[in-house]
Formats: C-alpha cells, sequence, structure tokens
C-alpha cells in the first residue's frame, strides 16, 4: 500500500519510512503542505500521514482542502501538540485519527493497518481468498496452511490485490499504487514481477491462474469456484464505547470487522440496516439511552436471536436490563462477565469502567472465537527495523544536538535577563521539533522534558523567576542525550573493530607482511590486494581509511598470502591478473589513485614504488598522492608516513560555524560541506555567536562582513582576542571584493576570502586545505608523538574549557590519572623499543574506548589522564573498570614462555566535589591513584 508522509522534521520522516518499509508499505515524503498537496494530485495514495505544524500550509488548512476536493483516503493526523482543542480541530478538519507525538511505533502501524480496513470497503484484519490468508499485521502470507515466502514488492503486490479483490490493475494503475513517485520502473517490470508471484503461490498448492490476466485491461483476483469458502463474515456492532477500547478489540479480535457508534440513534439506525453477530453497547449510550435501544430493538425483532454484551457500572441492578422472560436480580461487579438468558436473546454484562481484556474475552466466549496473543513482529524483522532506525539515528544525531544547543543559548540568555523574542521563538521551534524526535529514537525522558521547554517558552515573556527551572529542565535534556550517545558509543565499539583500515596494493611480500605486523602495533587494521583489481574489490566491500599502493605491480605476483601475520593484521584477496606491460600497470595504478582522490570524501593514498624519477612524483602530486615512499623503505617508516596522513585528513570529520544571516548560503553550505563528513553549525543571528562558540567548539568559523547588529570583522577581532580562541581558522564568505574591504578582513585576524557567488569545489578546498594546514600544526604542537593522544599543553587547555562549560551549565566533570604498574619492567626486559609499543598501544585503546569529546593525554612516562565532561566519578569508575579489564585481556608483550600483562592502577576525582580547578583535583585524584597502588595495583579508585 502506498503512503504519503507530509512531515517537515527529516529525523522523524526518515526513522518513520525506515519503520513502515519494513512493514512493505511505499511511503514518499513531503516536506511541507504544498508539497504535499501536489503529490496528492499527482499520485493515488491509500493514507495520509500528516503532521500539523507544517511549512507553507499546515496541517489543518491541507486536511480541510482535501475534503472540501472531496479525497476520501483516510487521514491520520500526527503531531507533539497534545491539547484536547487541537485533537478536536483536527478530527473536525476530516481527519480519521490523531496520535501524539511520541508514541511507539507498533501502535501507529497498528492504526495504519485499522484505518486502511476501513477504505471504501470494510475489509476484516487477515485478508482471505479462499485458501489464501495475507495477515499485515505480521507482513506474513500462506496457503492451505503452508507459508509464502514473498519479496517485498511480491508482498505488496499480493496484498492490493486482495484488499480489493474484483477490481482489474493495470500495469500503470499498479506502478502509482506501489511505487514511489520518486523511482518509478518500466511497465514490463510489472510482468517480471507477476511471475514470480505466481510462481510461488503455485510452488505451494494455489492454481496457476490465481492471479489471472484480464487481456486489454491488466491483472485481478480470479473469481472463487460457486460453494468455495470466501472470508468469515463476522460483524460485531459496538455502541457508545471510546476509540481506544475499540481499537483495542480490532487488534484483538482479527476474524472480526467491528463498526463502532457513539449514539443510540446510530446503533437503531445500524440494527435496522444488516444482521450483527453480536451488539456490545455500553450504559452510558445516549440519544437514546442503552436500555431504550434494547426495548425500541427488542420491540421491532431486530435483536432476536442476536447475543448482547453490556457495559454496565459497578454495582447497577441488572434486571431491569433484560429486555424479555425471566430475570435474576445481579449485580455487576467490576471485571466481571454475568449472563441472563431472556426470550430471544442473550446478554452478557461486564463491568464499567471496561477492561479492555476482559471484554475481548468475553466477546471471544460469546462467539466461539479462538483468541490469539496480539500480533507481534518477529524477532527478525524486530532486529531489521531497530538497525534501519539506529542508521536513522547516526545520520541525525549531530543535528538533535544542534537543537539542543539553541534550547541552551535560550536558557542562558534567560538566566542573564536578555532572552530576546527572536530567539525564545527559534528554541520553542526547536523544543516542538525535540518533542516528536526524541521519542522517535527511544528517549522517552527526554521527550517529555523537551514538552515542558516547549511549554514554558509558550509565553511570549517568559518570566524570570522561571530561569532556574528552564535551566535544569534543559540540563537535564543534555544529560540524557549525552548518556545515551556514551552508552552507544560503548556498546558500538565494544561491537565492532574501530581500528583505521589501511588497504596495502603491491605484491612485495617483504614490505607488506612486515606493514601487517608493524601495523598492529600502531593499533591498525590491515589488508593486502596483491593486484589492482582486488584492490578496487575490497574497496567496494569497505571504505579503507587510508591506502598504501605500489603503481607498478608485476603481472604474476604469485598470491596472496598472510605468513608471517596475524589473521587479525592480514586478510588475504583471491588473485586476479590483468594489465600485461609495465607502462600499461603504471597506469592501471595512477588510474587506481585518481579514482580514490576523486571520491567524496577522497580516500588518502600513499605511493610506495621502486620508481622515484621526478616524472613519477610528479604525476603522483598531480593526482592528489599524499606521500611518495621510494623502496626498499621500513615498516616503522612507512607507519609513521601513514599516521601523519591520517592525522591530517581526520579534517573531514571537523565541526565548521557558519555565520550568516542569509538562510539561503546557509543551506547551500550545508548541501557543499555535508557530504565530506563535516558537521555544520549555522547561525544567523549574530548576537548568539559568542554562547554558540563556546558550546560547539568548531575546528572552524565562516563569517559573512555584513550582518545585522554587528559585523563579521567585528566578531572576527572578538574571536583573536580571546586566547583560547585565537589559533581558530577563520574563513570569509560576502560579496565585497573591493581593496579597503579586503584589508579589513585579513587586518582582523582572518585566513582567507572566498567572495560570492560561491564556487562549491573551491569553497570545499579551502576549507580542506586550511584544516589540514591547521590539523597538521596542531599535532605537532599539541599531540604527543608516540601514542597519538594529546600532549599535557593541549589536554590543559582542554581541561579548562570543559571547567569553564562546568561550571556555567552546572555539571560534573570527572578527571582521572591513569599509570602503567611497573612499566620498567617491560624495558628492562623486553627493551625500549617493546616499551614504546606498550604506550603507542595503550594509547591508541584509551582513544577507540573513550568519547571523541573526552580529553585523553600523556602527562609523561607512563602516565596518562582522561578527562570527561558531564560524568560523575562514580560512571566514571564503571568506564575505567571496563577498560582495565580490556587491558587485561588485550594488552601483553613478550614470548608466551616470558608473558608480561599489562596492567594499570588509576585514581578518579569529580569537579566541584573534589575540587575547582585542574589543579586541585589532579592532586585528588593522584592521591586515589597511589591508594590504587597500595592495594596491589591493577584496579581504580574514586576519591
Amino acid at each position: 500500500m502506498r503512503i504519503l508522509l507530509v512531515e517537515d522534521d527529516e529525523p522523524i520522516a526518515e526513522a518513520l519510512v525506515a519503520n513502515l518499509s519494513e512493514q512493505n508499505y511505499v511511503v514518499d515524503v513531503a516536506t511541507d503542505g504544498e508539497v504535499g498537496w501536489n503529490l496528492i494530485e499527482a499520485c493515488a495514495y491509500d493514507l495520509i500521514l500528516l503532521d500539523l505544524m507544517l511549512p507553507k500550509v499546515d496541517g489543518i488548512t491541507l486536511c480541510h482542502r482535501l475534503r472540501a476536493e472531496g479525497y476520501q483516503m483516510p487521514i491520520l493526523l500526527v503531531t507533539a501538540k497534545d491539547s484536547t482543542e487541537d485533537k478536536v480541530k483536527g478530527l473536525d478538519a476530516g481527519a480519521d485519527d490523531y496520535m501524539v507525538k511520541p508514541f511507539k511505533v507498533a501502535e501507529l502501524t497498528a492504526r495504519i493497518r485499522a484505518l486502511l480496513r476501513r477504505g471504501n470497503s470494510p475489509l476484516p484484519p487477515v485478508l482471505e481468498w479462499g485458501q489464501l490468508q495475507l495477515n499485515p499485521s505480521t507482513c506474513e502470507v500462506h496457503f492451505g496452511g503452508k507459508p509464502v515466502t514473498l519479496t517485498p514488492t511480491e508482498y505488496r503486490l499480493l496484498e492490493l490485490f486482495l484488499r480489493n479483490s474484483n477490481r482489474v490493475y493495470s500495469r500503470s494503475a499498479i506502478l502509482d499504487h506501489l511505487w514511489s513517485f520518486e523511482e518509478p520502473p518500466a511497465e514490463d517490470t510489472i510482468r517480471a514481477h507477476i511471475k514470480g508471484l505466481r510462481q510461488k503461490l503455485k510452488a505451494v498448492g494455489a492454481p496457476a491462474d490465481l492471479i489471472e490476466t484480464v487481456y486489454g485491461l491488466g491483472y485481478r483476483l480470479k473469481a472463487l469456484p460457486t460453494g468455495a469458502p470466501g472470508p468469515r463474515a463476522i460483524d460485531v456492532l459496538v455502541a457508545g464505547l471510546d476509540g481506544e477500547l475499540v481499537e483495542q478489540l480490532r487488534q484483538r479480535l482479527s476474524e472480526v470487522e467491528i463498526c463502532s457508534v457513539q449514539t443510540g440513534e446510530e446503533t437503531l439506525e445500524q440494527l435496522g440496516a444488516k444482521r450483527w453477530s453480536l451488539l456490545t453497547i455500553a450504559h452510558r449510550l445516549s440519544n437514546p439511552a442503552a436500555v431504550e435501544v434494547l426495548r425500541q430493538a427488542g420491540t421491532k425483532g431486530l435483536t432476536d436471536n442476536l447475543p448482547i454484551v453490556y457495559c454496565v457500572p459497578d454495582g447497577t441492578d441488572t434486571e431491569a436490563i433484560a429486555a424479555t422472560g425471566k430475570k435474576r436480580k445481579t449485580k455487576a461487579k467490576k471485571g466481571e462477565r454475568r449472563k441472563t438468558k431472556g426470550g430471544s436473546e442473550a446478554i452478557a454484562f461486564v463491568g464499567d469502567p471496561v477492561d479492555g481484556e476482559t471484554l475481548v474475552r468475553q466477546i471471544a466466549d460469546t462467539l466461539q472465537l479462538s483468541l490469539n496473543d496480539p500480533p507481534s513482529l518477529t524477532e527478525a524483522q524486530k532486529q531489521q527495523t531497530q538497525a534501519a532506525v539506529a542508521k536513522v539515528w547516526e545520520r541525525f544525531k549531530d543535528r538533535i544536538c544542534d537543537r539542543v544547543t539553541i534550547v541552551e543559548q535560550a536558557a542562558i540568555a534567560l538566566k542573564k535577563g536578555h532572552l530576546d523574542n527572536e530567539l525564545r521563538q527559534s528554541a520553542h521551534h526547536e523544543a516542538h521539533k525535540l518533542v516528536g524526535s526524541l521519542g522517535t529514537f527511544g528517549f522517552n525522558e527526554g521527550s517529555q522534558l523537551a514538552r515542558q521547554v516547549e511549554q514554558l517558552l509558550d509565553c511570549a515573556e517568559v518570566p524570570e523567576e522561571k530561569a532556574l527551572y528552564f535551566a535544569d529542565l534543559v540540563v537535564q535534556l543534555r544529560a540524557e542525550i549525552d548518556d545515551k550517545r556514551r552508552d552507544e558509543d560503548r556498546n558500538h565499539k565494544g561491537s565492532q573493530d574501530e581500528r583505521p583500515l589501511l588497504l596495502v596494493v603491491d605484491d612485495d611480500r617483504e614490505l607488506s607482511e612486515p606493514i601487517a605486523q608493524e601495523a598492529g602495533r600502531w593499533g591498525m587494521k590491515v589488508l593486502v590486494a596483491r593486484q589492482v583489481a582486488q584492490a578496487r574489490e575490497a574497496i567496494a566491500r569497505r571504505r579503507p581509511d587510508v591506502v598504501l599502493l605500489d603503481i607498478s605491480l608485476p603481472v604474476d605476483p604469485g598470491g596472496a598470502s598472510d605468513n608471517g601475520a596475524t589473521p587479525e593484521a592480514l586478510e588475504a584477496i583471491p588473485l586476479e591478473t590483468d594489465c600485461t606491460n609495465e607502462e600499461d600497470r603504471k597506469q592501471e595504478g595512477l588510474k587506481l589513485l585518481e579514482e580514490l582522490t576523486n571520491r567524496t570524501p577522497p580516500v588518502p593514498v600513499l605511493v610506495s614504488t621502486v620508481h622515484g624519477s621526478v616524472e613519477d612524483r610528479l604525476e603522483v602530486a598531480r593526482l592528489g598522492g599524499r606521500a611518495f615512499l621510494e623502496k626498499p623503505v621500513p615498516p616503522s617508516q612507512v607507519m609513521e608516513a601513514v599516521t601523519q596522513v591520517l592525522q591530517r585528513t581526520h579534517t573531514t570529520e571537523a565541526q565548521v560555524m557558519v555565520v550568516d544571516d542569509d538562510p539561503q548560503i546557509l543551506t547551500l553550505l550545508r548541501t557543499f560541506l555535508e557530504p565530506w563528513g563535516m558537521r555544520l553549525i549555522t547561525l544567523s543571528d549574530p548576537q548568539r555567536f559568542w554562547d554558540t562558540l563556546e558550546l560547539s567548539t568548531p575546528d572552524l568559523i565562516v563569517l559573512d562582513v555584513e550582518m545585522p547588529h554587528m559585523s563579521g570583522i567585528e566578531l572576527c577581532q572578538v574571536v583573536r582576542n580571546d586566547p583560547r580562541w585565537s589559533g581558530l581558522p577563520v574563513l570569509f564568505l560576502t560579496g565585497h571584493t573591493d581593496p579597503e574591504t579586503v584589508h579589513q578582513v585579513f587586518a582582523s585576524g582572518a585566513d582567507d576570502y572566498v567572495s560570492k557567488p560561491i564556487v562549491g569545489p573551491e569553497l570545499v578546498t579551502r576549507i580542506v586545505n586550511r584544516l589540514e594546514r591547521t590539523q597538521l600544526l596542531r599535532n605537532m604542537a599539541e599531540t604527543d608523538a608516540l601514542t597519538g593522544v594529546a600532549n599535557r599543553r593541549k589536554s590543559t587547555q582542554e581541561l579548562g574549557k570543559y571547567l569553564h562549560q562546568a561550571e556555567r551549565h552546572d555539571r560534573p566533570l570527572c578527571l582521572a590519572i591513569l599509570d602503567l604498574d611497573r612499566f620498567k619492567q617491560v624495558n628492562d626486559r623486553y627493551g625500549h623499543a617493546t616499551g614504546d609499543a606498550v604506550l603507542r598501544q595503550f594509547g591508541k585503546l584509551l582513544l577507540r574506548t573513550f568519547r571523541s569529546e573526552d580529553v585523553v593525554a600523556r602527562w609523561g612516562g607512563e602516565e596518562f589522564i582522561v578527562g570527561m565532561y558531564g560524568m560523575t566519578k562514580h560512571e566514571g569508575l564503571k568506564r575505567l573498570n571496563q577498560v582495565l579489564q580490556m587491558v587485561n585481556h588485550d594488552l601483553s608483550v613478550g614470548p608466551p614462555e616470558d608473558r608480561f600483562y599489562v596492567t594499570f592502577s588509576a585514581g578518579i576525582s569529580e569537579y566541584p566535589e573534589d575540587g575547582k580547578d585542574i589543579q586541585s583535583l589532579y592532586r585528588t585524584a593522584d592521591k586515589a591513584l597511589y591508594q590504587a597502588k597500595d592495594r596491589g595495583r591493577n584496579c581504580v579508585l574514586a576519591y
């Protein structure tokens, strides 16, 4: 079935598409009401999922317009607006149902199935045609009790025929119903899917022509033979029950078609219109009352032989309710089921307020139905859906965190007493979006916090006395997201090999195998391809982080081998042979180099070859090679070069803050830079610049020259006057190209200047190059060369920033000192080279284990420190104990007969409980470290 989702919140939209696609629905997405209207006019949809707060045309207006134009497809409103007034407006506008964000996806899909069943002609929950059964709840198909395994397209095709069993569908009509408007196949594709569906049905015993061709028209289900069993019709009339209870009945009683009415007049009308299998009626029914309905229906013979389930309040005398015959006086008790036999009808009484499960079982008993457990997805389906949603979260988690950042800016402004209306409205908008998106991704508590924030920001002026309460809500909101991301990162890193991947394209075993062993000591994973064709195959499987390429491979390298390397370090790829002469092989290698450097983002390539001519070096440089190594070259030198290249190319993970009052420029820059893996923080109001800068800590800033309130040149001067940000790269983007403006730009401290209109490749190249140069200088000045972690100077700066944020936002900060136990024995027994390898592996392990925002540094010798913002020392203690277990399991040196198992001891302190500056926190953590040493080492203690 084809669904249109009209939703402007991209994370929610993609999560819903992922879930609904797993249920075999085809989903088109419109990001505003106007696009939604255009799609509805152009395409045939079976159901509309509609948000209320939409750009251009809001959901209520669109709903009114659809009904006014005669569109009858079901409309389900899905919104974060939860007031009764909003629900009434939505339903009165013509919507069939209303759901409040956040919601359970299982409930959403159940409501979708219920609305699709109603359609133009009511259908049972399980679709049947003779012995053929399709259950939309579980996406399972059976024929004669045998399961039928179908592709998603075949499933949707069969469901379309079963929902419209008497209709002939042309190929074009099938395309309209079953394919997204962005991906329509050719009409001839329908024949292939029909053929595949027929074959699979025939394989389980179905007639070959169950789906028959109506020549010149299309396809339909073949009519059932006379007397063949059709779908079992069990019709239940429900009068006076609320919508949630009715929906529960529909979900649990899969064999029953339920019609719900709300007044006595409608009940009498329905009783006179057809013969029902059962009537369920609530005592609170009015116009006329329930007892009067039964009296009038009995007089007319409408309830003759009709079973009745009557819902009465606790303690009601049921004698007066029985219409005919002798009666027993009985008192209805809550949850109790009683039967009174009259002259022509049987009445079963159920207490009111009604327990849904009790009512379900009473109806099933009365109609002698087998009651199955509620339909649920299989474990495999659940895992597929969870994996799909997890991918969406991975894509949008940074954008959701940016929304929290804007709300934090509003909290800071309110605390200072200058929350302007523009920032309030922006924060209100983002909080509204967070209500739905956080709930969709499992942050239920965060969703509730966001709703409270939204309600506070509803007022045109937020009272200053609410500032502390508001700030506390925002702190809790950020904490829940940080906790979830922290757990997610730990689980992700614990379950996957996070080591950087080096692809070696070289047949030289004497070089490649020692490199594989050396790479393992440097914390990297290696794949070896003996030939260019194998390299392309390996790249297709997984994108490498860096490639070491010999541009001149011989014809027959003699196969791949992992001799001398551990399986984890070196994986062989089957050999194929291609080019036949040296020049052809060289050109093929250069072609691979060009392919890799032209990717977005590029794959960094180091060239290693015996040919070291100037011409070769020049050609490699022209094609984008990052380094040129002339053989023979020691493995340690290769790994040093690889590490340097990796450090320079980490700029594609950088955060770029863009300040421009033109929203089109902000959107354009996001389009240019996000494909390169950069995370953009966009800001249209320069007055919020400083708060955003401190919260986001970007790697580069892009400024416009002319903006309201203050110019970009003034902002650049402010940045350069603060020692913490004086080295931050600043790039200007403006339409002013006169010499005076250019002079002012560079005099203010700018690093580069790009004129408008923007040329995308030029802008990306300038930003990437600036980030790479900055990263290289930073690595030289801020990184410990041996271990790859931060040095003391850099980590002190980072800890200072986090302490400032912790004080400002009332957050904890955990500082840990880690010291390798008995490290001198490693140097004495195995040599200093082995000791260096241990330090290097330990540093890499810490970088892989902790969050990217955590501070990991080496402060000298075998002493490391870790700073964890937003974590208490008890949480830090738990984290470090996990690291200790990993070290005990993974880190050892020496031969088996003389193995040395590396351990460490650690002490932990917490801001502000154990100190309010770095020195006091260090002293406190150091005391805890010595306590750990005194206890026998290999343990972690909190002060």
